[in-house]
């Protein structure tokens, strides 16, 4: 959805971290899972591309694969992975803004449901794609199994997305947004749309993290043209005209699957909105990671990890708290 950024930087330290807990993880092994790419055509003839991580009885369908890269896969022992690029976005096929909405988003997940042939599936929505995701449940209830929400847009719109807005514009250079705006006006980056990307992603990235020096992790999505502003720009324009001024709470108490929200306290996102979407639900925790950001699968990978896996084996993690 639109609310997945454009980032750059290496992950090569997060990566050895979150193999290395793979092994410390119950029931697994040292061997790292096997993978194996594949892709589906939508219904309206888009193709999604999509990687699958390990196996077992349990499958885990988790949307923006370009951004996670491998951050998930020590969740893979004993359980399938399923990670994939929404249309639109990252390996997938380019889109017209026409085509792009949370109606499509949630068909697109039940096309990759079909494609590897999962009844029932767990879903893991980031940023944006909670809302896509958490619409899945609410329309597909036979379907989903659990829920996990990492640092998810509110239930609502107002007030939350212009806190958002605010919070994040508080924490860019304003000096270095004006001199990018200025190469930009000047012509310096006609015909390079990726060198523009990434001057974009560095601009942004200590935006939203708790520690602004790790954004360095964060892997280079820039060789992806669905992430170059030309195109990413009308993409995201055209998911948030669709939701249009979305007040979610409503239907909140129809999903009855567990669901974790898992929220740093420094993200940009108002962690009130995930307290929002939690309070007063028997079947929801909330889990805050202090000192964090929006990335938490990349600034709390170990710590993250850990708690998604005793959420999925069935339990809830520990610090996982009820909102009352």
């Amino acid at each position: 959805m639109a609310m997945l950024h454009r980032w750059s930087g290496q992950g090569f330290v997060l990566f050895s971290s979150v193999f290395a807990l793979a092994a410390s993880l119950p029931e697994t092994g040292s061997a790292q899972p096997k993978s194996r790419l594949g892709s589906v055509t939508t219904p309206d003839s888009v193709r999604l591309w999509y990687r699958v991580v390990g196996s077992g009885a349990q499958t885990v369908v988790i949307p923006a694969a370009l951004y996670h890269r491998k951050t998930f896969d020590a969740l893979a022992h004993g359980r399938r992975l399923v990670l994939f690029d929404p249309r639109g976005r990252g390996l997938s096929d380019t889109i017209p803004p026409t085509r792009a909405s949370l109606d499509h988003d949630v068909s697109d997940l039940e096309t990759i449901r079909r494609a590897v042939a999962a009844e029932r599936m767990a879903l893991v929505g980031w940023s944006g794609v909670g809302l896509s995701v958490f619409t899945y449940a609410l329309r597909h209830p036979t379907r989903v199994t659990r829920l996990i929400m990492l640092a998810p847009l509110a239930p609502r719109r107002t007030p939350y997305l212009d806190q958002m807005l605010a919070n994040r514009r508080s924490r860019i250079d304003s000096a270095a947004q004006v001199r990018l705006d200025a190469r930009v006006a000047a012509g310096e980056f006609k015909g390079k749309e990726p060198e523009l990307c990434r001057e974009i992603s560095h601009l942004n990235d200590s935006a939203v993290f708790g520690d602004p020096a790790m954004a360095r992790l964060t892997p280079d999505v820039c060789d992806s043209p669905n992430e170059w502003p030309s195109r990413n720009e009308p993409y995201a324009r055209a998911m948030f005209a669709s939701l249009g001024d979305y007040d979610w709470r409503s239907e909140i108490a129809r999903v009855t699957v567990p669901i974790l929200y898992v929220h740093g306290d420094r993200d940009t996102f108002p962690l009130d909105g995930s307290r929002e979407w939690a309070a007063g639900r028997p079947n929801a925790r909330l889990l805050v990671f202090p000192r964090a950001g929006h990335w938490l699968q990349y600034e709390r990978p170990v710590a993250l990890i850990r708690a998604m896996d005793a959420f999925l084996r069935g339990g809830w993690p520990a610090g996982s708290r009820v909102v009352r």
